[in-house]
Parts: C-alpha cells; structure tokens; sequence
C-alpha cells in the first residue's frame, strides 16, 4: 500500500505499522498518544494516528489533548508500550527528529 501522508510523518506512521500491523488496540491507544506526543507535536501526531487509524483527525487531537491533562495513561503502560516500540525502531525514529 502506497502511504499518501505528509513526507515529514512517514518514518512515523511506519513505527505505527511496524509496531501494530493489525491496527493499535485500545489499551494502546492513550498510552501511544502520550508517549509520541513527547516527541511531537499535537497536530502531527493527531495526523498520523488518524491516518493510520482511520479515526476522524478532531477525535484524535482531543485524545491527545486529553492524555496531556485529563486521561492521562500510567507510567506501567507507558513504559511497557515503549518496550514493543522499542523493538520495531523507537530508538532510530528518536534520532531522525
């Protein structure tokens, strides 16, 4: 499948896929969020996961909205979700930003 998402979001929408190839659970969903969203920034994160996910871009930006302040995942599920990313390239897609 050919990505059509913005050049500068690639290399993170294929640490989605490379992490998730069956689309990301629900009890990864926040953890996600709040874990890139250190990285990136709210619009763009709400970008790819929207186009990765197929969720509505305004829902997406309200979850990461809502993990920075009101939802926001424990350290364990944070921490657990950085170990599978790990695995499929975390530490190289840190270093492209």
């Amino acid at each position: 499948m050919q990505i059509t998402i913005s050049p500068h979001l690639q290399s993170t929408y294929k640490l989605i896929q490379n992490a998730f190839p069956k689309g990301i659970e629900p009890q990864n969903y926040l953890p996600l969020l709040a874990l890139l969203s250190e990285e990136m920034s709210d619009r763009n994160l709400a970008e790819v996961v929207a186009y990765y996910s197929g969720k509505d871009y305004s829902v997406v930006l309200n979850d990461v909205y809502r993990v920075q302040s009101i939802d926001v995942p424990t350290s364990e599920a944070i921490a657990n979700l950085k170990k599978r990313l790990l695995i499929c390239g975390y530490e190289q897609w840190l270093e492209e930003g």
